[in-house]
């Protein structure tokens, strides 16, 4: 049982995967069960890349996990339609964007609705990438002075930006000269993003700082994976390599949150999988199972360490919607 009179600031950070973003909104409707609470009552900050941006600005609009999951359910084929033939969609995505966007921009313009960034009722971190400039672009609440633009930004926008996935989904052109493309190309695990942004931005201490990171599985890989000569391997081993260099990433990061806050403040929640077996792109219903049983392996370690008790302080922002002479955004959400 947490103690109230010790300070606590708690960390949720959502990786990125496509459609496997139905195995995290199973986990967290478990969590959301298990604590009572919704997500944003829970979480002093949420970070999410690209699927997890999309659960993060739901959580912070309100939706709780379990309407997020049916979000996936209802919407993953027409976001990505299945094919008969997988020889087909490789074709598209040797020349261009394996496809169209625009079933993603009308579902999540449907659900988020008019709703900004301002309008979250959680502090979230969003990561997307400037493909015209070549550099890191981050979403903010105005959890801080110095973050004064992004609160206008419509929440459906920064979703189809950072979830705009390189040769699945075209860039999310913002405006002339900001297109903007899948953060997941640079922080698919968000979790040390996350950790600096407490320690830095909102000045929490190193030892008040605990943080759960929830991936959307993990290949196995055998040894003779990787070609003893790796040029002209073709485009098959494309999504080979750009996997190799975000295993990197995610390693990295969850390996320096280990290092900052410990084991008793850092829980790694992303189960190994038979390689193959679950897509971005494809919907897997088993991940809801898959979920479940990672929420029932990892319940007490939460519950020990002081996950499910935790109440987030109510997030009160430094610039908000009124301050842009504007009303609050409708939103339908819980």
């Amino acid at each position: 049982m947490e103690n109230p009179s010790q300070q606590r600031f708690q960390i949720l950070s959502l990786d990125g995967g496509g459609l496997k973003g139905i195995f995290t909104a199973a986990y967290l409707a478990e969590l959301e069960s298990a604590s009572g609470r919704h997500c944003y009552e829970s979480f002093d900050l949420i970070a999410g890349t690209s699927t997890g941006g999309i659960i993060a600005l739901a959580l912070g609009l309100g939706y709780r996990a379990e309407d997020v999951l049916q979000f996936y359910l209802d919407h993953g084929e027409a976001i990505f339609p299945p094919e008969r033939l997988e020889a087909v969609g490789l074709a598209r995505q040797a020349t261009g964007s394996r496809y169209r966007p625009e079933a993603l921009e009308r579902i999540v313009a449907e659900f988020f609705g008019d709703a900004t960034v301002g309008d979250s009722r959680a502090r979230l971190l969003i990561p997307a990438f400037h493909a015209d400039r070549g550099d890191i672009y981050l979403f903010k609440t105005a959890h801080h002075e110095r973050l004064r633009i992004d609160f206008r930004e419509k929440m459906s926008d920064v979703a189809r930006a950072t979830g705009a996935a390189p040769t699945f989904l075209p860039p999310k052109v913002l405006e002339d000269g900001l297109r903007l493309i899948d953060g997941g190309v640079w922080a698919n695990n968000p979790v040390l993003l996350a950790v600096t942004e407490a320690m830095g931005y909102l000045k929490q201490p190193q030892n008040s700082v605990a943080a759960l990171r929830l991936g959307t599985t993990w290949e196995t890989r055998a040894s003779t994976d990787y070609p003893e000569d790796p040029g002209g391997v073709g485009l098959d081993k494309v999504p080979f390599f750009t996997d190799i260099m975000m295993r990197g990433q995610m390693l990295s990061a969850s390996g320096g949150t280990m290092h900052l806050l410990g084991e008793d403040r850092f829980i790694d929640v992303n189960p190994t999988v038979p390689a193959k077996r679950y897509r971005l792109d494809r919907l897997s219903k088993d991940l809801i199972g898959l979920a479940r049983s990672e929420f029932r392996k990892s319940v007490s370690d939460l519950g020990d360490r002081g996950f499910l008790d935790h109440c987030a302080s109510p997030f009160q922002p430094v610039y908000t919607n009124k301050d842009d002479d504007s009303e609050p955004a409708k939103t339908t959400a819980a």
